[in-house]
């Protein structure tokens, strides 16, 4: 018992160590945007809800598919009589004690319900996939998310470079002015403006430090990732970013698709109310009962479990007259569910004509961007280059200098955004056009 307890104490141990090392692993190597998305098709809290929703569905749409199966049952039942009863050996009242049992096993199976178990079954399984593809609609509504964060964090990344480069160019800067201010060529006033800006600087940088770990945490929890203390590392490539070449009936689409038919046949088994009903039965039953206190010999259990037992065979039918309009009411409300999803089918497709047509916009807009940004990074650069040798020659004050350096980390950062916003228009409009967001091919 001590060496199995033991092995289990040491098993346990290797196994959290492992689970160490793997938690590790995955916190040091880098994810790309593909690895972001197919973490969060598995574990983001939403579409694991949607995935249980989904085989909520399923188990409906099988106990549907048991309500056409006959129906076995058995039975039994025993009673110990007491006073005036009857004899079951005379037929005649007496005051003996009593026992008896009885056993029985039935079947009953539906012949036909006007139809209305089939089509709860078939709306049931329309049911089922539309649950599917409603979790494919969640899918992609996170899969967005995670792309947005995932640019987002790359977007503030390039931030805090930028201003650790900034900060590098302006403390080198005070360090010349300070020197220059020793051999008299810059004045005590240059000194306390690049001195006020490197603590501005150094201000930024603590900003933009801090939005970028909110940007990993929002990742963190878009896809549903534990928040630990590791920094979550990300692998961006902006010209390669998971795309897909086949392309599909957008699920939103499919969903609300399903809902119409789902909704045809529930009408169509409310309207089967008006329907006769008829069902066939079967069963066998015995018994067996004997005397208490009487020394009267009964034939044995076996005996009278053969004897006694007998069989039937019933055929019900029955028409329905009037239920107080329930079926009525029934089959109206079916119909205006009904009407109400081809509406909602109406009213998706336009909003996605709607929103394909704003994604093409977006594109169309993001490249005009990213080009006019590259220009104006290219004239702050040499603006900077210019405005920098003028200070250095004394025609311009460090709070000129300053200005243009700013520019010029405002141009860059226009850049990156811009960047950005391109990849995610373009992921967004192919969206919208029917591909993938996830390509499960690479």
């Amino acid at each position: 018992m001590k060496h199995s307890t033991a092995i289990l104490v040491i098993l346990s141990l290797l196994f959290s160590q492992q689970c160490i090392f793997a938690q590790n692993i995955q916190e040091e190597t880098p994810m790309t945007l593909h690895d972001c998305l197919l973490y969060a098709r598995e574990h983001a809290h939403s579409n694991r809800l949607n995935r249980l929703e989904t085989q909520a569905a399923s188990a409906d749409k099988r106990i549907g598919a048991s309500d056409l199966m006959p129906y076995v049952s058995f039975g039994s039942n025993g009673s110990l009589s007491f006073g005036r009863n009857i004899d079951p050996e005379t037929n005649t009242y007496d005051n003996k004690k009593t026992l008896g049992t009885g056993f029985g096993l039935e079947m009953s199976l539906p012949l036909f319900d006007g139809l209305v178990r089939i089509n709860n079954l078939k709306a049931l399984k329309a049911a089922e996939i539309r649950k599917k593809k409603a979790q494919l609609v969640e899918e992609d509504r996170v899969s967005l998310e995670v792309i947005k964060d995932f640019y987002n964090i790359s977007y503030c990344t390039s931030m805090v470079e930028q201003m650790q480069r900034q900060l590098q160019r302006d403390s080198t800067d005070l360090e010349a002015t300070r020197h220059s201010h020793k051999l008299g060529t810059k004045s005590g006033a240059d000194v306390a403006e690049l001195e006020a800006i490197v603590a501005a600087d150094q201000y930024e940088l603590i900003n933009q430090k801090n939005l970028l770990e909110k940007a990993r945490l929002s990742l963190r929890t878009a896809m549903g990732m534990p928040q630990t203390d590791a920094a979550l590392k990300i692998d961006v490539d902006f010209n390669n970013f998971p795309c897909s070449d086949v392309t599909r009936i957008l699920p939103e689409i499919e969903e609300a698709e399903m809902a119409v038919k789902e909704g045809a046949m529930y009408l169509r088994a409310a309207k089967g109310g008006y329907s006769p009903k008829i069902s066939f039965g079967t069963g066998i039953s015995t018994s067996y009962y004997r005397m208490m206190g009487v020394n009267v010999e009964v034939p044995s259990f076996s005996r009278q479990f053969r004897d006694n037992m007998g069989e039937y065979f019933s055929l019900s039918f029955s028409l329905p007259i009037f239920d107080g309009l329930a079926t009525a009411n029934r089959v109206k409300k079916a119909s205006l569910q009904l009407r109400e999803s081809k509406v909602r089918l109406e009213q998706i497709r336009y909003q996605l004509n709607q929103s394909a047509e704003e994604a093409r916009l977006d594109h169309e807009a993001a490249i005009e961007e990213l080009t006019a940004a590259s220009r104006r990074l290219e004239a702050e650069q040499i603006a900077y280059k210019a405005m920098r040798k003028k200070y250095e020659l004394g025609a311009v004050s460090a709070l000129d200098l300053y200005t243009s350096s700013s520019k010029l980390a405002q141009a860059e950062a226009n850049l990156t955004g811009k960047k950005i916003q391109k990849i995610i228009s373009e992921i967004t409009l192919r969206y919208y056009q029917g591909y993938p967001l996830i390509n499960d091919l690479k």
